[in-house]
């Protein structure tokens, strides 16, 4: 617990939310329908066949006034650093920062034409509130985060959702390599400060890019709705993936809606894939291979790899579909297939609007399709080619290649009058 002069009770937020008023494009985007045919967040297989697989969600709280309609029964008694009576189920953040990060990773289905679904919406949440809102990345943070990574690991968790950054120290090192140890996935949000994580003329005090840009952990920055990258957020060549983190609308804590931006929103839906892949494959599927499963099966950029787009969008209907290799499931170690060098100098800041934007229909074997395509048109023409002049070529031959005849065309020839 926090010292004893620090504790208070939690004041969930009042403020009013607002009306839904776009339609929720990152569910299509990154094909969540799709995914949610094979897996919505519980165990298929494995040691825990049948239960929900668990995410937590290290956050400002999840406001249990949304259990009705965005939890129900999935939102699990937690954690809260300075009130032990809420037991993380109250968000006080003014824009319902864990609520949002919670809903967008696990949320129920709402509204009629269901306007809005999170990514593994079986999933249970367990709530560790750590954050009030907008409170720092120091070391003191940084320190209290891993503990709450260690209770997350030791209460069940075989996810955890990070959406804030801070300071690297040993204790938070060491908390991601006993998640890690325990099989349980770490993902994290970027950060959104457009700062290059790996700059060591970064004061030291100002490197908040913890625990995003340790190895282990699954890395995540923004994009939006066109699939351009989102410019805040913070880079490097620890970045694994992009997911949708602008222009979003989620449940907001206090009722309705709150729309927002950032890769804290991004993380989650990382986090929900994270907990589908669990589900799908058993419990027993390692932090190592489901992050190269989403790597691998992310929508690339051109050359695979760079410092600002990771290695691509968040594809989470490839993620579930896509072939597997059964025994690389629960390998500790997977091979980085990155197919160029991490680029190693970032693009001035004048340039970064031109970040190559990823089209959600590229098609990195594009042009062999077209070729082959077009080797399969060529053969067909010909083909067609050699069948016709196998019926011209003999009849010219009887005619001595002599033009053909036929009858004069039976037409009254017109006067000159006429």
């Amino acid at each position: 617990m926090a010292p004893a002069d620090e504790r208070g009770p939690c004041v969930p937020i009042e403020k009013d939310g607002e009306s839904l008023n776009q339609w929720p494009w990152a569910r299509t985007f990154i094909g969540l329908d799709q995914a949610q045919q094979y897996n919505r967040g519980t165990f298929e297989t494995g040691s825990k066949e049948g239960a929900p697989v668990t995410i937590a969600v290290i956050d400002s709280g999840v406001d249990s006034r949304r259990a009705a309609d965005v939890f129900g029964s999935r939102l699990l008694s937690g954690y809260d650093w300075w009130d032990e009576n809420s037991k993380g189920q109250c968000d006080s953040s003014e824009d319902g920062h864990g609520t949002a990060v919670a809903a967008i990773a696990a949320g129920n289905r709402l509204g009629s034409n269901d306007d809005f679904v999170g990514v593994a919406p079986e999933a249970n949440i367990l709530p560790i509130r750590l954050f009030a809102g907008g409170d720092g990345g120091d070391e003191q943070k940084s320190r209290i985060v891993a503990k709450g990574i260690r209770d997350a690991v030791d209460h069940g968790a075989d996810v955890v959702n990070v959406s804030s950054v801070m300071l690297a120290t040993q204790e938070l090192a060491d908390a991601v390599a006993y998640a890690t140890s325990k099989n349980v996935v770490i993902v994290a949000a970027s950060g959104n400060d457009t700062k290059h994580m790996d700059d060591k003329n970064i004061e030291a005090d100002k490197q908040t890019f913890y625990p995003a840009n340790y190895p282990e952990v699954i890395a995540v920055g923004a994009h939006n709705m066109d699939g351009n990258w989102y410019a805040e957020s913070n880079f490097g060549d620890n970045l694994d993936l992009l997911a949708p983190g602008h222009g979003l609308s989620y449940p907001f804590a206090a009722g309705e809606w709150q729309e927002g931006s950032g890769t804290s929103f991004a993380a989650p839906f990382v986090a929900g894939a994270a907990a589908l892949l669990k589900g799908q494959f058993g419990a027993e599927a390692t932090p190592a291979w489901i992050q190269q499963r989403l790597q691998q099966t992310a929508i690339h950029p051109p050359n695979e790899f760079n410092m600002y787009q990771g290695h691509g969008i968040l594809n989470v209907a490839a993620a579930l579909t896509a072939p597997v290799d059964e025994a690389a499931v629960t390998s500790p170690t997977v091979t980085d297939e990155v197919s160029e060098e991490p680029t190693q100098i970032p693009t001035t800041e004048d340039d970064r609007e031109y970040v190559a934007w990823l089209d959600p229909d590229y098609d990195p074997l594009r042009t062999e399709k077209a070729i082959a395509w077009g080797s399969v048109g060529g053969s067909i023409v010909l083909v067609t080619l050699v069948m016709v002049l196998k019926k011209i070529v003999p009849k010219g031959r009887k005619r001595g290649w002599r033009p053909g005849t036929r009858k004069t065309d039976i037409v009254p020839a017109k006067a000159a009058t006429e």
